[in-house]
């Protein structure tokens, strides 16, 4: 009887520690910035098998369903590709911060903020993709002057792509040509950075803190410019969280 349970104890050990072993493995596997889904796998197995997890597969690709196909192209953390107007998309890794990708992009902290609606510039998400500059095109702070190239918009709740066109007077298909990742126009999320058409209007979501004379330091303008341009504001001094400001 001992022996039995010796016997019994042991194949418990071996079994527990090639567990381990295996998810080790699993983890330490690298599947570079996307992976094409084989026969059989579900995005769990896929997350353990690429060293991330489910939840950054799930930000790092938009509208994602939980049934995935043979065949389907997954976007990974740590993927990076051009958009073709001067920047370009990166899904950010385990381990990243804004101040080690400004440095790796040739850009400032704020300068990130800015382009990605980001409330707090020590917070970001294994998954989340993030607009930088594309290495070619390195932006410095926001000029004095009205920029030439569109602006960017930040995904609000309730948008859709028909809406954001409206709000800005121009069309869908003009959105999707600036915004070459954006694969359908029906899919976009919450925090979403979208480039805007040419004479477009620019506008700015206020954040937590945010006053007018902030906002116009940023954009290198002035109070009373930002007062002219947002009419629809009738006290400079009495701005909320989530409102639009126009810059430009």
């Amino acid at each position: 009887m001992l022996s039995k349970r010796i016997i019994q104890s042991l194949v418990l050990t071996a079994m527990v520690v090639g567990m381990f072993a295996a998810a080790g493995s699993a983890y330490a596997y690298s599947c570079g910035g996307s992976y094409t889904v084989q026969r059989g796998d579900w995005l769990y197995s896929i997350a353990r098998k690429c060293g991330t997890t489910l939840s950054a597969i799930l930000r790092a690709n938009p509208g994602l369903d939980l049934i995935i196909y043979p065949g389907q192209v997954l976007i990974l953390p740590g993927a990076y590709w051009d958009n073709g107007n001067g920047y370009a998309t990166y899904v950010v890794a385990t381990g990243d911060t804004l101040k080690s990708l400004a440095a790796r992009y040739g850009t400032s902290v704020d300068t990130l903020v800015a382009l990605n609606g980001i409330a707090n510039a020590n917070v970001i998400y294994e998954g989340q993709r993030l607009t930088v500059p594309n290495g070619v095109v390195v932006p410095t702070p926001p000029p004095s002057t009205p920029p030439s190239a569109a602006g960017t918009y930040v995904v609000q709740w309730g948008d859709t792509m028909r809406k954001i066109a409206a709000r800005y007077n121009t069309s869908v298909d003009a959105i999707l040509a600036v915004n070459p990742q954006v694969f359908n126009a029906n899919l976009i999320y919450v925090g979403q950075v979208l480039n805007l058409p040419a004479n477009t209007p620019t506008y700015y979501t206020v954040q937590s803190g945010d006053t007018m004379r902030l906002i116009a330091e940023r954009y290198g303008t002035t109070v009373d410019a930002l007062a002219a341009l947002n009419p629809q504001i009738p006290n400079v001094n009495l701005i909320y969280v989530g409102q639009l400001v126009r810059v430009w």
